[in-house]
């Protein structure tokens, strides 16, 4: 006789996700979460407290496009608004936890012993599954301890409540590219560092992209960076090509890594990362490992599937009855312009064999962007031209989070040109223009 039908570490999309889903089926379940609180790092320093800022700045863009508006925002008052936000999804998640009457929740963390087995302080719990749903961290790489995260920048109740002057970003990926955005429209000095910007996505956006930093003020270093020292109460960045500013504050956003310390018995990858199948299985038959501790993709919404996913094969008598479509996973990063898409990109799929045609419409053309002032950028459909079945998408400009989202159910539901051209969109909304590219019968030449 088990103490819990599962048990499940972490308090994240994954973790809860899982621990839900389970109780609805009829599990007896412990879930355990350090913080004290549901909500994983994206709530707590990640995709709700950024956007919160982004939403802040996104109010000074519109008025520097719009002559009739004048706009200001404060740092410090957004800064309370945004504990204000997480403090509220906190308690939204904690009622949500009340409503389960076969879920266990201990506010401490949790370290797996053996494949039945579970440690929480000095108390062994006894489990047929358990689910590993620990999250990641921000990854600091050595030489650059003096600075912070969006752990200290993000939390709520941070110490950062003063706009910095000088900003320096360490790391070029979605998380530099996004605060440098911010910051910048903010009000700070913002300099990036990073080799590539959002290495993830065309030249041609990486372009847009060094070129729409730039217009904000931000300056971009392609240069390697060797570590931060503090001098003078400053943070001083050097390159190796030697010292390249003093700043008032330095965010290192280097990458994230998997949370195993506490982890036994279970082989981990290059980057401590719990390996799994496509059902979320690890090596270990009864152990499962949704969200970003099994580093396949670091994003909330992903997470909150594999744990959906991981429920169900647990349901179904420990059997992989469904699995992940990594290649239908949408991807959005708020930046200046917003950079948004989905499966594959045309390179990626004439890489693979697949014979091609590409269709885009400049966002210029669309009524609602004009009427916004936010008429910069473009949609493009990649179809494999016989079928015409949608391969993947890129949108890059507004709303480009929100259009990805139908474009990500038409690449998994392998959807084709006519599938969407028979529909109606709301007008006037962006989204017409999928059904207008989606009728094209012939191929639009791009740049």
């Amino acid at each position: 006789m088990t103490d819990f039908d599962v048990i499940v570490l972490g308090g994240g999309g994954a973790g809860y996700t899982s621990a839900f889903e389970l109780s609805r089926g009829g599990m007896k379940v412990l879930l355990t979460e350090p913080k004290g609180v549901l909500g994983g790092n994206c709530l707590y320093e990640g995709c709700i407290p950024s956007k919160t800022y982004w939403h802040g700045s996104h109010f000074l863009d519109s008025s520097k496009r719009l002559s009739f508006l004048k706009t200001e925002v404060s740092f410090s008052k957004l800064v309370d608004w945004k504990d204000q936000v997480q403090e509220r999804r906190f308690k939204q998640h904690s009622e949500e936890l009340r409503t389960y009457n076969n879920v266990t929740f201990i506010p401490k963390e949790g370290e797996v012993i053996d494949k039945n087995h579970v440690k929480i302080e000095d108390k062994t719990y006894s489990t047929k599954y358990i689910v590993i749903a620990t999250g990641a961290y921000p990854y600091i790489p050595e030489g650059f301890e003096g600075g912070i995260t969006t752990h200290e920048l993000l939390m709520p109740g941070t110490k950062v409540r003063e706009l910095p002057e000088k900003l320096a970003i360490i790391g070029g990926g979605y998380i530099g590219v996004e605060m440098a955005s911010i910051f910048a429209k903010l009000g700070s000095k913002v300099t990036l560092f990073g080799a590539r910007i959002l290495p993830e996505t065309s030249k041609e956006v990486q372009d847009l992209l060094e070129k729409t930093l730039n217009s904000l003020g931000v300056e971009i270093v392609k240069e390697r960076c060797a570590g931060l020292k503090l001098e003078n109460e400053k943070k001083s960045v050097f390159t190796t090509n030697g010292k390249r500013g003093e700043f008032d504050e330095a965010l290192i956003a280097t990458g994230r890594r998997p949370n195993t310390a506490l982890i036994h018995g279970i082989s981990l990858g290059k980057k401590g990362e719990i390996e799994t199948t496509h059902g979320m299985k690890t090596m270990i038959d009864n152990v499962y490992a949704p969200g970003d501790v099994n580093g396949k993709y670091m994003l909330f919404h992903v997470a909150v599937l594999e744990g959906w996913i991981t429920a169900q094969n647990i349901l179904e008598g420990n059997r992989e009855v469904v699995q992940m479509d990594y290649n239908a996973v949408p991807f959005a990063v708020y930046s200046t312009p917003q950079v948004a898409w989905t499966g594959m990109w045309k390179e990626d799929a004439i890489k693979k064999g697949y014979d091609v045609e590409t269709r885009r419409f400049n966002l210029a053309q669309d009524a609602r962007d004009q009427i916004e002032g936010f008429d910069e950028g473009w949609i493009e459909i990649v179809i494999e031209r016989g079928s015409q079945r949608i391969l993947g998408a890129q949108v890059i400009g507004e709303d480009a989070d929100m259009l990805i989202g139908e474009l990500a159910l038409a690449v998994g539901e392998r959807l084709t040109t006519y599938d969407i051209a028979r529909l109606s969109q709301p007008h006037p909304t962006p989204l017409e223009e999928l059904t207008l590219l989606m009728r094209k019968a012939t191929k639009i030449n791009t740049p």
